[in-house]
């Protein structure tokens, strides 16, 4: 950028602000930057920021040596004395006609791929890792080994990536706050770490380990405060051991998880010193999973806010009221009622009358769904036989020509469909 008076206003820059600045750039790009000028021939070399995007699949020939040949020159290169706060690889497997097919080019890379985060991992502070595929069995593959040791790290994501080997042991990442896996195939013992703030794992594959049986990975992560585990399928669903730092959860079960351990709460009990609580089922086993372990269900002592969606009111209307029993400070009770249940669900006819609770606490109770219909009046049905006062409860969707209920300043009447 030249300024009126002539001057390289840009190139007038500190190093440390053009670095900075260069860090935004895929690192091919910056590495191109340095034919802008003289100064800017070795900048990219202290970007604290490595970008290294999938390759491009338009372009193919030679495809499995120039990609990993840019990364490794790049890594080797980079001056090692600056900070590297961000690494970023994305490798791009979906071309299965040119690459993700073969078998050789995949082996190379997946070599290059756990060399990449050995290097690393030491010295970085968030380590982000994608494999854009095509195909769960075209997956890069990474052992538990070289992702367990570093002062810096404080942020791991891996996505498309098979974890196998032993456990994922962070015990030596004591800056570790963060850790993301989605879409992956998680076929480990464990997953564990004494610092770990934050655990996301979304649209995975949780393999029982070992495979030849049905016990669950185990998460053990005692400094937990914020969780996510949505839409995994696999054999079983990872055993949760005590988290009292928990404050937020989001538990949304889907697809096929039949696994019977028999006489002990599977996911509740971990969950019972969170303050917002989402739990939800897609599915019909999760649905079960849930009601399973509402017979050792925790007292949810700090709870404040709680998001449910259909499972909790169907086929067993007491799973509603035995959380709300057991919820004695709870303020926000959210429902999110789908338009089409994605499973078949046999609806209870009857509501029982259960022991009046006080609700002292509670604020409001939202029912959200496109489409008020007779299920939003079967919820207010178990509500009220709870003792909710209706003056609490908010429907926000819209009402459709078979309207089935009409409600009044103390009460409701009702024509069911």
């Amino acid at each position: 950028m030249v300024g009126g008076g002539g001057g390289d206003l840009l190139g007038s820059l500190p190093d440390e602000v053009l670095q900075h600045v260069l860090s935004f750039l895929p690192s091919r790009e910056a590495v191109q930057a340095s034919a802008l000028s003289h100064r800017w021939r070795d900048l990219w070399r202290s970007t604290p920021a490595v970008r290294v995007p999938g390759f491009d699949a338009g372009h193919t020939h030679g495809l499995e040596q120039a990609f990993p040949t840019f990364v490794n020159r790049f890594l080797l290169l980079r001056d090692g004395a600056s900070p590297l706060c961000s690494l970023e690889i994305d490798v791009d497997l979906s071309d299965g006609d040119n690459y993700g097919e073969n078998d050789h080019n995949h082996a190379f890379i997946n070599k290059q791929f756990d060399l990449w985060i050995r290097h690393a991992a030491p010295t970085c502070r968030t380590l982000a890792l994608a494999a854009c595929i095509s195909c769960k069995p075209e997956m890069l593959r990474l052992e538990a080994r070289p992702l367990a040791a570093s002062r810096h790290l404080t942020t791991l994501r891996l996505s498309c990536v098979k974890l196998g080997g032993g456990s994922l042991d962070f015990s030596r990442c004591p800056a570790l706050l963060q850790l993301d896996l989605w879409g992956c195939d998680v076929d480990v013992e464990a997953i564990a770490s004494p610092s770990l703030q934050g655990l996301s794992v979304v649209d995975c594959n949780l393999v029982p380990w070992p495979r030849r049986t049905t016990t669950a990975t185990r998460i053990s992560t005692p400094s937990l405060r914020r969780l996510q585990l949505s839409d995994c399928v696999g054999g079983a669903l990872p055993c949760l051991e005590s988290t009292p730092s928990l404050t937020t959860a989001i538990v949304r079960l889907s697809g096929d998880k039949r696994e019977d351990r028999g006489t002990h709460c599977l996911i509740l009990d971990a969950l019972s010193e969170a303050t917002t609580l989402e739990l939800t089922a897609s599915s019909y086993d999760g649905q079960v999973i849930f009601q399973r372990d509402l017979r050792w269900c925790p007292t949810f002592s700090k709870l404040k806010t709680l998001i449910l969606n259909e499972w909790c009111v169907y086929d067993d209307e007491t799973a509603l009221a035995t959380l709300l029993q057991h919820s004695p400070i709870l303020e926000n009770l959210i429902f999110e009622l789908s338009t089409n249940c994605p499973y078949k669900l046999k609806v209870i006819r009857s509501y029982n009358t259960w022991e009046q609770l006080t609700f002292q606490h509670l604020k409001t109770v939202e029912i959200r769904c496109q489409v008020v219909s007779s299920k939003v009046y079967k919820v207010l049905k178990v509500l009220s036989a709870c003792g909710v006062p209706l003056g609490k409860i908010n429907i926000q969707g819209t009402t459709s020509q078979f309207e089935c209920f009409n409600f009044v300043c103390t009460g409701f009447s009702s024509k069911e469909c």
